[in-house]
Parts: structure tokens; sequence; C-alpha cells
């Protein structure tokens, strides 16, 4: 399946694409939200990670706009763990939430937990 990432953290980007990569995904990355919100337009993927802060509009907001587009599941990737984050995911309705630092098991469930959601 294909699925989107958008990270500022150039770290972060590169090791969530080879996992997702490994696992037998195309991966799409964009390095802010701008850049995020122009790619799930262009490529059509069949889910989205996307980090809260980024530079130029925040995950946030990136998550509002995909879902006004299509019902495409989506994940918010954040160091922000509050319950007021969880909250704030479900409100521009992100599907899945999963706090930084994460474990790659626990990505790879999201994730897999995300896309079924694609195809269901």
């Amino acid at each position: 399946m294909r699925i989107l990432i958008a990270e500022d953290n150039a770290a972060i980007r590169m090791m969530v694409h080879h996992v997702l990569e490994s696992e037998g995904h195309e991966v799409i990355v964009a390095e802010n939200g701008l850049e995020a919100l122009q790619r799930a337009l262009l490529h059509q993927p069949d889910g989205v990670v996307l980090d809260g802060s980024m530079p130029i509009m925040d995950g946030w907001e990136v998550c509002k706009r995909i879902k006004a587009q299509r019902n495409i599941p989506v994940m918010m990737l954040t160091v922000h763990a509050e319950r007021t984050d969880r909250e704030r995911a479900e409100e521009c309705g992100a599907d899945e939430f999963l706090a930084k630092p994460f474990d790659i098991a626990d990505l790879v469930a999201k994730v897999n937990a995300l896309l079924s959601r694609a195809v269901s």
C-alpha cells in the first residue's frame, strides 16, 4: 500500500521510511506540512502519518485539510502525548495516535491498523 510520511526531523523521517518500506509499503515523504498536503493530493496515498509540529503548516491543520478532501486514514506521530493532544488528534480527524519516542513494533502495528481502515 502507498503511505505518506510527513516529518520534519530527517532522522525520524528516514527511519520510518525504511521501516515501512521493509514492510512492503510504497512510501512517499514530505518534510513540512505544505509539502505533505500537496503530496497527499498528488499521490493519493492509502494512509498518512503526520508529525504534529512541522514548519509552514502543522500536522493538525494538514490532517483537517486532507480529511476535508477525502476520507483517508491518518495517524498523528508526535512528541505531544498529553490527553489534550489526543483530543486534538480526534478533533482534526486522525484515526490513530502514536507518541514519540516510540517502539518500532508499535509503529508497525499502528500503521497496519491504519491501513486496514483504508481497505475496509
